[in-house]
């Protein structure tokens, strides 16, 4: 497995990775999908592969040089339970390892399951 930095070589995965998710529709719709590509280029994003396939990404946000916000994290259906989404949110930890890492989450059973402790309405990932 390897995790890379975004770059626009990596927009076709990433997108048609969400498009098959209706719960992804936000970013994808027609009126949103020219924002969301810029979005992944000025994001912390990191995609994850495995060969050459494709497994999954995060999208972070730098929050006034305290924090870093974990927007999505996506995992292929099919890469799921093999330690893709961990990975991708250990990157992030050691990047960052000055900042706080906190996940704005929808899937707070996943962030439970990894032992991460509920502050407010984010889970911390590192502090």
């Amino acid at each position: 497995m390897k995790i890379f930095r975004y770059k626009p070589e990596h927009e076709e995965a990433v997108l048609s990775a969400i498009k098959g998710d209706p719960n992804w529709d936000i970013f994808t719709n027609a009126d949103a999908i020219d924002n969301y590509r810029k979005n992944l280029i000025e994001s912390i994003t990191y995609v994850c592969y495995q060969s050459e396939f494709f497994c999954g990404y995060l999208r972070a946000l730098l929050d006034d040089g305290f924090a870093i916000y974990v927007s999505e994290l996506y995992v292929v259906p099919e890469w799921r339970n093999r330690m893709i989404g961990r990975s991708l949110l250990a990157q992030v930890k050691m990047d960052f390892v000055r900042l706080a890492v906190y996940a704005l989450s929808d899937e707070d059973a996943y962030y439970e399951k990894l032992g991460y402790k509920r502050i407010g309405s984010v889970f911390e990932i590192h502090s």
